[in-house]
Order: structure tokens, then sequence, then C-alpha cells
């Protein structure tokens, strides 16, 4: 990561402020994961696309090209941001990944680097933060900073980073994106549309159609411990992940996925048989604490009690053959968790048909009845996990089904050992 102070003069500044003001729109973000771009709580700044032919973009357009030796046609064009008073761009990495790199880089490339140029500084707030470097930017009238996004085609997730909240005034940038080839914003569309139009020929009788429910099954099985307290009317419910966490969930698992390691229980008494893989947070401090702290509301509300945070994994991947046995869990530390499905293939390669059953989560609830609950990618599962038997008891048929854990414990409480 990289400052140059005085990159461009004042005057310029000025010049592209007003460009800014006369052509903004309110800012959208791909939904991670996916091939759409939208407008949500992750970003509420303005966005303004600035005018290729106008001089002075083309100066400064030349003069970032040179100072990052880089051909000038590989840079996307300039786009200016408004932060207005209490408005953010909650922390991402600048390159795609998954369904969005098909969207944006089948022609261009996926971003190599980012520059950015703060316009103004007679601001409060909006710094630039990088929370996995524990860095915060302070902008000042015509200063660069810029880093890669890739290096020798490894993406570079230390710089994830957020544009902090603007506390009083008016907060204007550039921002300055490049490719790995020449940028050609059509030829991107035009590939993805050809990618899209070649699966919906394939697809068209195989198409497969899930949705989020919960079923009563009359098969109850052994009893929970009576001894532990219930919390709530029925033990769990399903949600959706609230939109600002759930795209963060995205952004990490687009950083991690390739990044799957075995889960190694170490002899340990474990639930899980069959072949997982973990995608660990342990490297993510700050990721795990925005995620805990965030979502601690969410699941005081689910239980009426005040929790502290206390266990956060990772993504799990079940493979093919995998199950989860019935049990509860620790009592000690797990007493409200949530279930966050991230991603799931349920291609099964099967003789007859396409794709395998969804899964559901088999879940014990107070009345002493079993539910199988399927649930979505984005859906979100509460539960009395010290307290209410769960299990994903018939074998996983597809080819992968990753979901995230997040628990917390009882502020000064503590649940009886038998």
């Amino acid at each position: 990561m990289h400052e140059i102070p005085n990159f461009i003069s004042h005057e310029e500044c000025d010049e592209i402020i007003k460009m800014i003001d006369a052509n903004h729109s309110r800012s959208s973000v791909v939904v991670g994961g996916t091939d759409r771009s939208d407008v949500t709580d992750h970003r509420t700044s303005s966005t303004s696309n600035l005018d290729t032919n106008n001089v002075i973009i083309q100066s400064v357009h030349k003069k970032i090209a040179e100072h990052l030796n880089l051909p000038i046609n590989k840079g996307e064009a300039l786009q200016g941001q408004l932060y207005e008073p209490g408005q953010y761009f909650k922390p991402h990495n600048d390159f795609f990944g998954g369904v969005a790199y098909d969207m944006h880089c089948k022609a261009s490339g996926n971003r190599t680097h980012t520059l950015m140029i703060y316009l103004n500084d007679d601001f409060e707030g909006g710094g630039t933060r990088f929370p996995q470097l524990n860095t915060t930017v302070q902008p000042e009238t015509g200063k660069a900073l810029w880093w890669e996004n890739m290096v020798e085609g490894k993406v570079q997730e230390q710089y994830l980073h957020e544009g902090v909240t603007v506390d009083k005034g008016k907060k204007y940038i550039v921002t300055s994106w490049w490719r790995e080839n020449g940028w050609d914003g059509a030829g991107d569309e035009q590939k993805h549309k050809n990618l899209v139009e070649k699966k919906d020929t394939q697809d068209v009788a195989t198409e497969q159609v899930l949705e989020s429910k919960v079923v009563k099954v009359n098969n109850p099985l052994k009893e929970s411990d009576e001894g532990i307290p219930k919390l709530t009317t029925n033990g769990f419910e399903l949600i959706k992940c609230p939109s600002d966490m759930w795209n963060l969930i995205k952004e990490c698992y687009e950083l991690l996925k390739l990044k799957e390691v075995e889960e190694n229980f170490d002899g340990k008494d474990h639930y899980v048989p069959g072949d997982t893989t973990m995608l660990s947070f342990d490297n993510l401090p700050t990721v795990k604490n925005i995620l805990h702290t965030t979502l601690k509301d969410v699941h005081e509300n689910f239980c009426g009690r005040k929790l502290e945070p206390s266990f956060i994994y990772g993504i799990r991947s079940y493979k093919k053959g995998s199950s989860l046995t019935e049990h509860t869990d620790r009592i000690e530390t797990h007493h409200i968790s949530s279930i966050i499905i991230v991603d799931k293939d349920l291609t099964c390669g099967c003789p007859n048909k396409k794709y395998a059953d969804d899964w559901p989560l088999d879940i014990k609830g107070h009345d002493g009845e079993w539910y199988k609950v399927y649930a979505q990618p984005g859906d979100m599962i509460l539960y009395e996990s010290a307290v209410c038997e769960h299990a994903r008891k018939e074998p996983f048929a597809g080819n992968y089904f990753r979901n995230f854990y997040i628990h917390y414990k009882l502020h000064d409480f503590t649940f009886p050992s038998s």
C-alpha cells in the first residue's frame, strides 16, 4: 500500500468535485457470489461516471497509468464518489470472485490495482480503513492511495478495506481500477451473456427450484436433558441473515474458497462422519469481531437474554456422503447459535436426475417433535444449540454444502452440568 501526497493539484480536485456534484447517483455493489449488482446498505455513497472526453479526466487517467507503469488501455473509466454525512462503504475487496467473475472479467480479466485520489479533506471521519492491516489512511486533498489486488495471479486479501462513515461535511474521491487485460466492459457483458444463454439451454429441462421451509416430522427420538433451561418458544427459528453481514460473509467466502483444509478432530469425539473441510476464519480476527458484535443483537432478540461472543470457526464444507449425527453443543459456551447457509451444489451425477434432494437440518423442538429445516444461501437458522438436539441424519448426496457457524454464551449465567 502506497500513499502519494499532492498527486494532483488542488485546482484539478476542485474541477472534479464540480463534475461529481453535477452528475451522481446511489452507488451499487456486486452481490457477492452472484451476477447481480444492486443498491444495498453495504455501500451508501453516490457514484459519478466521469466524462472520459474531459481533458482533466484524460490527464489524470494518463498520470495514473504512468505512475503504475501500466498500459492506459488496462484502466477502467474513472469513477467519482461522494460520501455525505452518515454514509460509508463496509469492508470489501476490489477483485471479483465466483459468479461475479463470470459477469465482469471474462474479457477484461480481474482487477489487479486500485488507485484512489482524495479530492478534499474539509470533513470529519471518512478515512480508508484496512482492518487486516490495522491501518486507517486519513484523507488529504490531492493525495493518492494505491495497492495491488493481485500479484502473479494471486488475490491479495489483506487489502480488505472500508470507507469509514463520514461524520460531518462531504467527502469526494476518485477511484481508478486496473485490469489484467485491456479494459473491455462491453466484451465482459457479451461473454457473460453468451455464458448465461449456453447454461440456460443446457439446464432448461433440469432447473432446480429450492425453497426455505420448516417441516414437522412424526418420529421423535431420544429426549433432551430436561435440566437445561429453555429460553425460546420452540428452540429454533428460520430467518434471513441481515444483508450487510451476509455480504461480508460472502466476501470472506470468495477469499477463502480456494483455501479449504481437511478438518482434524485430533481423536476427539465429534459428530461429523464423512468427508468435510473447513474454510477457517482464524486469520480474519477483525472480521470475526465485526460479525460477532453486529449479529449479537439478532441472537439476543431471539432468546431475550444478554449474550457474550464465544466461537466462530468458519465455513464447514460437507462433501458427498457426509452426515451429522444427533447431538447437542457444548453447555459451557454454545448456548445460542446460528447456522448461515453460504453455498450449496446439489449436483449428484445420478443416473436418473441431475440434482440430489435438498439437505435439511434435523432439529428437535421444545415440543418434543423433530423438524426438518430447509434453508437456502442467505438463510439463518437460530437455535438453542446446547438444548435442542440437531443432526443431518441422511447422508449428503450432492457435491458440497457449506455452512457458517457463530456461537454465543449467556452473560452471567451458568448452565447445570447435568
